[in-house]
């Protein structure tokens, strides 16, 4: 290879790849916590039921009640993040969920598997907030966003690897394979951790070392925060839409041939990880970001609206209309990345990302939780067309007010004066 070729593949693996130090090791970390995350959702289940030895109506509860009340933990773990710091507080949840993963792998009765779950789901609520102000901490402005949109390309990437890998021992279904598996998922999480040894000592300047910005739960009074944060809990619904309603629709209320529910999921996957990069430019501006979270909505809407008319719809064109609907509702997905991102991080006050970043995954989780019997009334029941169009709806309405919820005043901070009086700004 010559030199000029040289230099040119160097500069489309700069291209394709975070900027050198902090943001390369900060992927790569990501990268192996989410190759776990991809072993871990493709046999969890399978699992819990043939090795454990749960009915799958238990494990189903365990999961919706664990995930329910582990939410309560994003705030305050968040603020922990804050207080020592997010490498130090996303390294000790790191070890936490190993702990906890490991010990799963032992779990044979229902109380064991429910504690367990519990503390595992409170860790990653706190872990998403830490990485959130890692972020942060990482880069400023553009660089926020950029590197954020890398680590959801990482994600796809991560997950996809860990489902590849598992197929061989969903295939063999043998209760070794599956402890085998789980045993090293739990090693990803001290392999993620190793990366972040390299970064830099600073620690994002904690709530205490920063200039004193208000209260300790400074996010709870922020109302222009908070629609944000519902506005795009609402429109997060999309991704259920896309791993429970997607399949059973396919299946049970079309003539497409059933294989092309791997086909739907391919072209999400494949457009995530090549447009997500392009199409997160410009997202540290709010208005832009708001904008983004509104053209999510019209585009949420027009694939529910697609999906909703291949009803009993022939083979060929449902799948026609179906292969629309994956591309329409991976554009809403790519856009609300994108808004979410720089919103989240713009919109929070410096020496406070750990707390809003815990705050700002509660509208995401809750939205997890509500989506499966939301979207199985509504796209599932006795007037499946009319339901798919409510949905559209509700994705549309929640995106125009995007827009409307920069409009909400943010909060006055209090900052320390010479004299160590508090004044408000």
């Amino acid at each position: 290879m010559t030199i000029s070729a040289q230099g040119r593949a160097r500069t489309l693996l700069d291209a394709a790849l975070p900027a050198p130090g902090e943001p390369r090791l900060l992927a790569l970390s990501w990268l192996i916590k989410t190759v776990g995350s991809g072993l871990y959702l493709t046999t969890s289940t399978l699992f819990f039921t043939r090795v454990v030895g749960l009915p799958v109506h238990q494990v189903a509860s365990g999961l919706t009640v664990a995930g329910v009340a582990a939410l309560a933990g994003a705030v305050p773990l968040g603020k922990l993040a804050d207080r020592f710091g997010p490498r130090r507080t996303y390294t000790g949840l790191l070890g936490v969920q190993f702990a906890t993963m490991a010990a799963l792998a032992l779990a044979r009765t229902f109380p064991v598997f429910l504690t367990l779950i519990l503390v595992f789901l409170l860790a990653e609520q706190g872990s998403t907030a830490a990485r959130g102000a890692l972020v942060a901490t990482v880069g400023e402005g553009v660089e926020r966003v950029r590197l954020r949109a890398y680590l959801r390309v990482v994600t796809n990437v991560g997950v996809t690897i860990g489902a590849a890998a598992s197929a061989l021992v969903i295939q063999a279904d043998t209760a070794a394979g599956y402890v085998a598996l789980l045993w090293c998922t739990a090693l990803t999480y001290p392999g993620a951790a190793v990366p972040l040894r390299w970064l830099r000592a600073r620690e994002t300047r904690p709530a205490e070392k920063a200039p004193r910005t208000g209260s300790g739960w400074q996010v709870l009074r922020d109302r222009r925060y908070a629609a944000v944060t519902l506005i795009c809990g609402v429109l997060s619904l999309q991704a259920q839409v896309l791993s429970f309603a997607v399949p059973l629709w396919v299946l049970q209320h079309t003539e497409a041939p059933p294989a092309l529910v791997s086909g739907i999921v391919a072209v999400n996957t494949v457009m995530v990880i090549c447009l997500q990069i392009r199409f997160s430019r410009g997202a540290e501006d709010n208005r832009r970001a708001a904008r983004m979270c509104r053209d999510s909505g019209i585009a949420l809407f027009a694939a529910c609206a697609l999906v909703a008319f291949t009803g009993g719809m022939g083979g060929w064109p449902a799948t026609v209309l179906l292969l629309l609907f994956a591309a329409a509702l991976t554009f809403g997905e790519l856009w609300l990345s994108a808004g979410s991102f720089g919103l989240s991080f713009s919109l929070a006050p410096e020496g406070m990302h750990g707390q809003y970043q815990g705050f700002f995954s509660l509208g995401r989780g809750a939205a997890t939780a509500v989506a499966p019997a939301l979207i199985a009334v509504l796209c599932l029941g006795d007037r499946p067309r009319e339901g798919w169009l409510v949905l559209g709806a509700l994705f549309a309405a929640a995106g125009a007010a995007a827009p409307l919820a920069l409009r909400v005043p943010a909060p006055s901070l209090p900052t320390a004066t010479v004299d160590g009086t508090r004044a408000t700004r």
